[in-house]
């Protein structure tokens, strides 16, 4: 046998062993991302309290969406300000306005990945020289 047929047979029996060593690789990554804790999953929380219902929807991973509603008797503040604290966040504060809506949105863009959020986000709302607590829960 010369040296060139045992090179040509080495390759023969080497690159199907080759290629099976690269499947069960790729394999074991593969089955690894779907098992992965930290998929992301769509959470939905509401609260209310005498006169606020507050609603957020964290439907992708870097994205999150408010919308406060006044519940309570009587004609609805135009105005008012809201503080949401996240634990693992500054507060989000700022100034909301009900024009001609009944619902005022808050969108909330991570830059990246929102993080794990707890089971409570409690939010400080305060209007007319009034202040109110509402805590919204996940509500899987």
């Amino acid at each position: 046998m010369n040296h060139h047929s045992f090179e040509v047979k080495m390759k023969k029996i080497l690159l199907p062993i080759g290629c099976l060593i690269l499947l069960f690789i790729l394999g074991a990554c593969t089955s690894d991302k779907s098992s992965s804790p930290s998929e992301f999953k769509k959470q939905y929380f509401e609260g209310k309290s005498n006169n606020w219902y507050v609603k957020m929807e964290y439907e992708t991973d870097s994205f999150m969406r408010y919308v406060i509603s006044y519940i309570g008797e009587g004609k609805k503040p135009v105005n008012f300000k809201y503080e949401i604290y996240q634990p693992q966040n500054f507060p989000t504060s700022g100034d909301g306005e009900f024009k001609n809506e009944d619902e005022f949105e808050i969108n909330e863009n991570c830059g990246g990945q929102c993080g794990s959020l707890p089971k409570s986000i409690p939010i400080q709302i305060q209007w007319d020289g009034k202040k109110e607590k509402v805590v919204i829960k996940n509500n899987k």
